[in-house]
């Protein structure tokens, strides 16, 4: 806080105050037939300027009056007149002054009052009173305490608001360092939504279409069904990608449309895990959903986690285990157990992209409509692009379920198959 008046300003005034006030006193102490020659108002004048400099040159200006007042005590005039500029050079030597300044007048302060203040009290005819300026030399070392007093005080408070300062720069670092850490778990929760909205939905749009293709000629009205297909799921896609995107619009009033029809609604839980199973198995992947214990509510950030958990597990089948039928097992205890299991080909059987089970897959279209979906996810050599991505969802499935304080394993089952088995600490009910 920048001060009302600036230092130099408030030092040029007083200066000037007290050198009207000298010149004025010994003015009128002529006039009053006192022994007041002009070269005493000219030092009385000239002791109020010298205080200008005071805080720069506390020292020189201290001497500089002391030096006044033993000019004015030569001339055998009244040394009233420098009383003020003595105490304002004393105090200001205590508050500015530098440590060998503060040693000094401390030495020569205890030997003033030692060597004059103890004979004035004790001496009531005192030779000291008569022929040296003692009041003054006492008010100017009084003057002198009193301010050493302010400036230990000042320096406190100079202390106490550089702690402030430092605990504020402190706590606005904390929070810059949280609000970090906030925006980018954000950004990768972000991340892992329109990962696991874009995979599982256009992986099955990709199925859907690649089923269409070679059922267009076998079967119409199954091919129309699947393209059908193909809109809804591309439809539910861009409902939740609305969703997703309206996370990040600040400052905006929710659209008051209700989830199915692109609203905003509540994210999805445990409830809609049917709803995914039962699109799985629109697309022929043959999904079972097996509960265990006493089903009950969880908190929506973990409803949503096991979703999407499950969303990127069924997804993972449709791609890469080719004809198989999955499981998915809820267990509800202490914790929540989660389970998906395949008894397809297992993770490798993407990568090696079979021909020969690109010619069965075909086969599989031409005799049966269901079943093609299934046959052409595990057709890695007719379709490269299905695996766009592929490696990331086990990544954001982990991230998910760690950030939840739980743990995910995902690998290949003994005996054929892959499976993805996660917990998740629950709150007792």
């Amino acid at each position: 806080m920048r001060p009302v008046v600036r230092p130099r300003v408030l030092d040029a005034a007083i200066a000037l105050g007290l050198a009207l006030v000298g010149a004025l006193g010994g003015f009128a102490a002529h006039n009053q037939g006192r022994h007041m020659p002009a070269s005493a108002i000219a030092v009385l004048t000239a002791m109020g300027l010298a205080l200008f400099p005071r805080r720069r040159f506390p020292g020189s200006v201290l001497a500089a009056e002391a030096v006044g007042v033993g000019v004015l005590s030569a001339l055998r005039v009244p040394v009233d007149g420098a009383f003020l500029p003595v105490l304002v050079a004393s105090y200001s030597a205590a508050v500015y002054g530098g440590r060998r300044l503060r040693l000094a007048l401390a030495v020569l302060s205890a030997g003033l009052l030692l060597g004059l203040g103890i004979p004035d009290v004790y001496l009531t005819d005192s030779w000291l009173r008569a022929h040296f300026p003692v009041q003054v030399v006492l008010a100017a070392a009084g003057a002198w305490l009193v301010g050493l007093v302010v400036r230990r005080q000042l320096a406190v408070r100079d202390a106490a608001v550089a702690a402030l300062a430092e605990r504020a720069e402190l706590i606005a670092a904390r929070q810059s360092e949280v609000q970090q850490r906030a925006r980018l778990a954000e950004r990768l929760r972000i991340a892992r939504e329109l990962h696991d909205i874009v995979a599982h939905h256009l992986s099955v749009v990709v199925i859907q279409a690649q089923g269409a293709q070679r059922m267009a000629d076998v079967d119409a009205g199954r091919a129309r069904t699947a393209m059908a297909d193909v809109e809804r799921t591309g439809r539910t896609a861009l409902e939740e990608m609305r969703r997703l995107l309206g996370l990040l619009r600040t400052g905006e009033v929710p659209d008051p449309a209700p989830a199915g029809v692109g609203g905003y609604g509540p994210a999805f839980g445990l409830a809609d895990v049917d709803d995914l199973a039962e699109r799985a198995r629109g697309v022929g992947l043959p999904v079972t959903v097996l509960r265990e214990g006493a089903v009950r509510e969880v908190p929506e950030d973990v409803g949503l986690t096991v979703y999407r958990v499950i969303q990127e597990a069924l997804t993972n089948v449709l791609k890469h285990a080719g004809q198989a039928s999955a499981v998915v097992s809820l267990a509800f205890a202490d914790d929540l157990d989660l389970l998906i299991t395949d008894d397809g080909r297992g993770a490798a059987g993407a990568v090696a992209g079979d021909a020969g089970a690109v010619a069965g897959d075909a086969e599989a279209v031409a005799g049966d409509a269901g079943a093609a979906p299934r046959a052409l996810a595990g057709d890695a050599g007719a379709e490269p692009g299905a695996l766009a991505g592929a490696g990331l969802g086990t990544a954001g499935m982990t991230e998910r379920v760690t950030a939840l304080g739980g743990t995910l394993t995902a690998g290949p089952r003994p005996g054929g198959g892959y499976q993805v088995h996660a917990r998740i600490p629950l709150a007792a009910p």
